[in-house]
């Protein structure tokens, strides 16, 4: 290993997912700047045996695929720290879409598990996630914090004025369809109680059953992070929905709508999943909702007629998040739980 200043980082994995970005390239690069380390990214397909070889660490992106593991074979002969990065648990998607059956491949599943028993550490950003690794899979050490959120993108940004006549509820993300069947009832409910006095925005992805209502409208999701939170902190939303669905899949999931919302001061209703209980003290810095319909409704009724509520949500949630998901911090925890750890 390196000296400090000296830590030479090879990842191997691909550079286009999100979570690579906010979970490991936003602290690498911080610390890269001060003098830390210095990481470069390769696909399994790009790596050189000279890179390798002159590698301190080598970290694993999210990858099952055989060819890597041999890369990590080859990593721990030349005696080098190895991290497997994952923020999903491969073996709980299901078999029955086309990203569970391609996990669920025998030779990939296989590979997973090795890399989870012998890499020096695993990486998650869920502690709920964290433990099911220590319990059913004995790896050698495992990391769990949360990623990271650039505050410094939003400097230069104003927030757009809220809307005085109208409470706008937004949610911007993938089709989490069994998730958003309370949270469907409670909006039909929210329409019928409010009328015009509400407006809904889904960005990605709209619930079957609101489609075409007046109250409603839909947009393309925006794939570049950046430019998605950059919106995400000028919208004028007042609400913030978080359904997630109660499997292994999803309990093990990180913080992530928590982590947006609370960066963007957006009140948000999350579900009561392992990914939000762990950071949201209900009615302090978010509101927790069962999987109820009227657990929703109740909710949205709250932030929608108190104003106070929401400003007392707004603020603790943004100190909760530069406290906690700033990139110093998240960087901080590269540093001294990976990259110097003993």
């Amino acid at each position: 290993m390196g000296k400090r200043g000296d830590i030479n980082v090879l990842i191997i994995g691909s550079e286009k997912i999100a979570s690579y970005k906010i979970g490991i390239e936003q602290p690498l690069r911080h610390l890269e700047e001060a003098g830390v380390c210095r990481f470069s990214i390769r696909s399994e397909e790009e790596v050189e045996i000279a890179r390798l070889a002159a590698a301190d660490v080598v970290i694993f992106f999210r990858t099952v695929n055989p060819e890597a593991y041999r890369w990590f074979e080859l990593a721990r002969e030349m005696g080098k720290r190895t991290v497997y990065v994952i923020d999903d648990h491969f073996m709980a998607m299901s078999p029955a879409t086309d990203m569970g059956r391609y996990y669920h491949e025998s030779v990939k599943r296989k590979t997973y598990v090795k890399f989870l028993r012998n890499v020096h550490i695993v990486k998650v950003a869920s502690s709920h996630f964290a433990n099911h690794l220590e319990t059913h899979f004995n790896p050698n050490k495992v990391v769990y914090f949360p990623g990271s959120v650039d505050f410094s993108m939003f400097s230069k940004l104003e927030k757009d004025k809220r809307n005085e006549d109208k409470i706008v509820i937004g949610y911007e993300g993938g089709k989490k369809q069994a998730a958003f069947e309370p949270v469907i009832k409670a909006l039909r409910g929210i329409i019928r109680t409010y009328g015009d006095k509400i407006r809904i925005e889904f960005y990605g992805y709209i619930p079957e059953g609101l489609e075409g209502k007046p109250q409603v409208s839909f947009n393309q999701h925006d794939a570049d992070y950046r430019s998605f939170m950059k919106r995400l902190y000028r919208s004028k939303w007042d609400i913030g929905l978080a359904p997630l669905e109660h499997t292994l899949l999803h309990d093990c999931k990180t913080n992530n709508k928590f982590r947006e919302y609370a960066a963007c001061r957006i009140p948000g209703i999350y579900s009561t999943s392992p990914a939000y209980k762990e950071w949201i003290k209900s009615h302090e810095n978010g509101i927790l909702a069962s999987e109820s319909r009227e657990d929703w409704y109740e909710a949205m009724v709250e932030l929608i007629e108190q104003p106070e509520l929401r400003n007392k949500i707004m603020d603790n949630a943004e100190r909760t998040a530069k406290e906690n998901f700033s990139v110093e911090t998240c960087a901080d925890r590269w540093r001294t739980q990976i990259l110097m750890s003993e």
